[in-house]
């Protein structure tokens, strides 16, 4: 299965057992040429590869578009403290554009890896065998907009994951079908 389209779409690749190595290779070296470093081990295939969805912060946009048009009325009336009033609005989408432009997803075959950071990279990442378990999260806003919150908790417990050693996907596009495919990897995983 496969979609593609802008930086929010969900990229599937459930390709069968039977390709060769060298097919596994070229298919791998594919989905990761977005110019950023390689996170994927060399026999690696990405299966999800994608960004939180802009529906996720509705709100922070909300706010400052509210921010930057109240300062546009106000500069009508005195164009300094106009301009005052749309310094907050514009940091408000810089932070959500930093946030979501520079917050990656990525499932492979054998790995979890959310990557974060613009000059520096922090990756955080769980093997699918050591997943123990796994939680979708959405609102009934999130739900009718196909995105959601994918928790993932694992039997090892590095720092930086958070509270509770777990790995949390916030604003995923297409959630159900990455979980579907996390566990389905699961299970191949563990030989279930």
């Amino acid at each position: 299965m496969s979609q593609r389209g802008n930086r929010s779409t969900v990229e599937y690749d459930e390709t069968e057992g039977n390709e060769s190595e060298a097919d596994a290779a070229a298919q791998t070296k594919t989905d990761t040429s977005s110019g950023d470093e390689p996170f994927c081990l060399d026999d690696e295939t990405v299966l999800v590869d994608t960004r939180p969805t802009w529906w996720g912060w509705t709100g922070s946009l909300t706010l400052a578009g509210m921010f930057v048009g109240f300062g546009l009325l106000l500069s009508f009336v005195e164009l300094a403290v106009g301009l005052l009033a749309l310094v907050p609005g514009v940091l408000i989408a810089g932070y959500v554009w930093y946030q979501r432009t520079y917050q990656r997803y990525l499932v492979t075959d054998r790995r979890i890896i959310v990557v974060t950071g613009m000059t520096t990279r922090t990756t955080n990442e769980t093997w699918v065998e050591d997943v123990s378990g796994l939680q979708t999260k959405t609102t009934s806003f999130s739900r009718s907009r196909g995105y959601g919150t994918i928790t993932v908790s694992h039997t090892v417990t590095p720092s930086g994951f958070g509270m509770g050693g777990d790995l949390q996907l916030q604003g995923v596009p297409n959630y159900e079908q990455v979980a579907q495919t996390v566990r389905r990897r699961q299970s191949e995983r563990k030989g279930r």
